[in-house]
């Protein structure tokens, strides 16, 4: 696989609750692939970015495998292999994030993969399998105590821990707060 002289990000949630996310890594000069099944929603995302130019549609439905890899194998061969992927996918597609890693070990260049994931998977930890060169960072979605009542984390929150997490390089971060469980909404 070519590697472009740009940098390039895989983002899947970038029209949705991460796309404060897709903005800020095209600020921060980073190519960026989104995975989107809405074409609408990726090109109102895009009109509202700094540089709609570095912005490339993987139009897909991530349930749909093979149709997956396909979209990944293309963008990748496009664009290069991404040097970071952050990867909000819904429990219903279990294989999804596994397909778009197996296609990204294809290069042997060094990647940082960022998976966000719900709160309840922070006490049930998956075993995903990463290859060597791949540094793979979790971000925990929890929710916000605020007078003794409790609520979801907003769309901006999310990005904010996101970008956090990214910045910081941990390898474990939680956005917002798990604790105590029982007051989760």
């Amino acid at each position: 696989m070519k590697r472009m002289h740009r940098k390039h990000a895989l983002i899947i949630g970038g029209t949705g609750m991460l796309q404060n996310v897709s903005h800020w890594l095209v600020a921060q000069n980073y190519f960026l692939s989104v995975i989107n099944r809405n074409t609408r929603n990726f090109e109102a995302m895009k009109a509202s970015s700094p540089a709609p130019d570095q912005l490339y549609s993987i139009r897909v439905d991530y349930h749909n495998y093979r149709a997956l890899e396909a979209g990944v194998k293309k963008a990748f061969s496009i664009h290069g292999a991404p040097e970071l992927i952050i990867s909000w996918i819904h429990s219903s597609a279990p294989y999804a994030l596994p397909t778009i890693i197996r296609e990204r070990a294809n290069d042997s260049l060094p990647w940082k993969l960022f998976h966000v994931q719900g709160s309840s998977s922070y006490f049930v930890k998956e075993r995903l399998t990463v290859p060597e060169n791949c540094t793979y960072r979790r971000v925990y979605l929890g929710f916000i105590v605020e007078n003794e009542q409790s609520r979801w984390l907003t769309h901006d929150e999310i990005s904010e821990g996101v970008m956090k997490a990214i910045r910081t390089d941990a390898s474990e971060t939680i956005v917002g707060t798990l604790q105590p469980w029982n007051k989760r909404p």
